[in-house]
C-alpha cells in the first residue's frame, strides 16, 4: 500500500513513516508538511491511501481530507489528531475520513490502522477485540501486557488507549474484553468481559465474565490469558452474553 503522509512535525512524520516503510506492504510514497503542500503531492496521483495530521501550519485541513476523498474515493483516508472533542472528529469523518485516531497511539497502531484503511481486518477467529488501559505512571506496564498477549493469542486483537480516552475508545471499538485499572463504570453491562487490574499488588483485582464475578490476588499473565482464552470460548457457544 502506497501511502501519503501529510504532517507538520518533521521528525513525527519521518519517525512513522519509517516505521510504516519497515512493513512489506507498506510504504510511505510522498510526505507533506502542510495543506498546500499536501494538495501538490495529493495531485501526483500514486497512493493508496493518506495520513492526514490535524491540525497543520496552514488553515484547511478539513477541506484537504474533503479534496482527497471526492478527488479518488478509492482513496481512504486516516486523520491522526491531539484534538479530542468529539464534534471535531465527526467533522473529519463528515468530510469522508475514513477514521479519526488520537495522535497519543502508538506507532504499531497506526501501522494496524493504515492496514485498516485497506479493508485488511487483524486475524480475530476467536472473535475476541482486546482493549487495555492503566495509569499513566505505569504505561510501560501495559505495553509489555499488551505485547505479550499480542505474541501468545496472536488471533486476539489488542490495542491500548490512555485512560482519559478510555470512554470514547470503547465507543469506537466496542471490545469484548477490556483489562483496566479502573472498574466498568463507562458502560454497565455492555461488555462480556472486563478485568479491573489493581494498581497495587495488594490491593484485590477483579474479573468479570458473562455477568460471574471473582476476585483475584495479584494475577499473573497466565490468569489474564486465561481470561482471554474464556471469552473467546463464551463467545463461541453463545449468542446472548451477559454483560460486565
Amino acid at each position: 500500500m502506497r501511502v501519503l503522509f501529510v504532517e507538520f512535525h518533521r521528525t513525527f512524520r519521518q519517525a512513522i513513516s519509517w516505521a510504516l516503510d519497515q512493513r512489506p506492504d507498506l510504504e510511505v510514497v510522498a510526505q507533506a508538511g502542510s495543506v498546500a503542500e499536501g494538495r501538490r503531492k495529493m495531485a501526483e496521483g500514486g497512493i493508496d491511501a493518506a495520513i492526514v495530521d490535524v491540525p497543520l501550519p496552514d488553515e484547511g485541513a478539513t477541506d484537504l481530507v474533503r479534496e482527497l476523498c471526492e478527488s479518488n474515493p478509492s482513496v481512504p483516508v486516516l486523520v491522526l489528531t491531539t484534538i479530542e472533542e468529539r464534534d471535531v472528529h465527526d467533522e473529519f469523518l463528515e468530510a469522508g475520513a475514513a477514521e479519526v485516531l488520537s495522535k497519543r497511539i502508538t506507532p504499531e497502531e497506526v501501522i494496524a490502522a493504515v492496514r485498516r484503511l485497506a479493508g485488511e481486518k487483524p486475524a480475530t477467529v476467536d472473535g475476541v477485540r482486546l482493549l487495555i488501559s492503566y495509569e499513566e505512571s505505569h504505561l510501560a506496564y501495559r505495553d509489555v501486557v499488551a505485547d505479550s498477549i499480542r505474541a501468545l493469542r496472536p488471533r486476539t486483537e489488542v490495542r491500548t488507549v490512555y485512560l482519559q480516552a478510555l470512554e470514547d475508545e470503547i465507543e469506537r471499538v466496542d471490545p469484548h474484553l477490556v483489562i483496566c485499572s479502573r472498574p466498568n463504570t463507562f458502560d454497565l453491562g455492555g461488555r462480556t468481559a472486563w478485568v479491573t487490574l489493581a494498581p497495587e499488588p495488594d490491593d484485590p483485582s477483579e474479573v468479570c465474565l458473562d455477568g460471574r464475578r471473582r476476585v483475584v490476588e495479584n494475577p499473573g499473565l497466565d490468569e489474564l490469558l486465561a481470561v482471554v482464552d474464556e471469552t473467546a470460548e463464551l463467545m463461541r457457544g453463545r449468542y446472548s452474553l451477559g454483560g460486565c
